[in-house]
């Protein structure tokens, strides 16, 4: 499907299907452009505006505070009282990492999580005893995911590294973002979207369409869908 872009429209201008975010699975969102994060950090924004907490462990130091509070303000919401109900912790190396993760049940529990989110997990897990710790950590985030019916989602730099090419395997489903300029393709499964950005000043053809009321006239203002009959 190829389709205009706004770059301000998250998820991918709803390309990107939130009921596909399914509790008890794990979804990996990858690729490097910061579409990435900035969609995870959405995701945690849309979480904390329904009152539900969000447990984010950072393993690339990539979190964006103020992405998120964007975020929130783009919904409405105030994020002085949204934003405690994301609880981050930090990991800057594949031992620390592991130390967090072995808290995570304990997480999840006190905050009665709804979405745990990881950055970059396997970013961290390069060297031989890195490698070692991995698997057991993807494998306890699995079973946390499923036994407390969690949707947990972590983003990955993608490509052949080893640590992504595992994370991908382990994953129920894979999100790839790629963006050269202003083209961005969003792979999704079988579903592949493509979209180029709309220059400032300019507007879609979609943006003169109000599918729920194709009428013309001032019923809805400059927005006419139809011309009006000559009387």
């Amino acid at each position: 499907m190829y389709t205009p872009f706004r770059q301000s429209g998250f998820l991918i201008d709803g390309c990107i299907d939130p009921a596909g975010f399914r509790s008890s699975c794990i979804t990996v969102i990858e690729g490097s452009s910061s579409l990435v994060p900035d969609t995870l950090f959405h995701m945690c924004a849309a979480t904390a505006c329904t009152g539900h907490d969000v447990v984010l462990i950072d393993g690339a130091n990539s979190f964006n505070p103020y992405a998120v509070s964007k975020a929130v303000k783009s919904m409405g919401h105030n994020p002085g009282s949204v934003l405690s109900h994301i609880h981050v912790a930090r990991a800057f190396t594949e031992y620390q990492m592991d130390a967090i993760m072995g808290t995570m049940e304990e997480a999840v529990t006190c905050w009665n999580a709804a979405l745990v989110a990881v950055l970059y997990m396997s970013y961290l897990f390069s060297t031989d005893d890195g490698k070692r710790l991995f698997g057991p950590l993807l494998a306890d985030l699995r079973h946390i995911s499923r036994s407390y019916g969690l949707v947990t989602v972590v983003t990955s730099f993608g490509g052949n590294w080893w640590g992504d090419r595992v994370l991908a395997q382990t994953a129920d489903r894979v999100i790839r973002i790629d963006r050269k300029k202003d083209h961005v393709t969003v792979r999704d499964g079988e579903n592949v979207f493509d979209y180029v950005a709309v220059p400032p000043g300019q507007m879609r053809f979609t943006d003169f369409v109000d599918c729920n009321a194709l009428v013309g006239g001032d019923a809805i203002g400059q927005n006419c869908a139809e011309l009006q009959d000559i009387a």
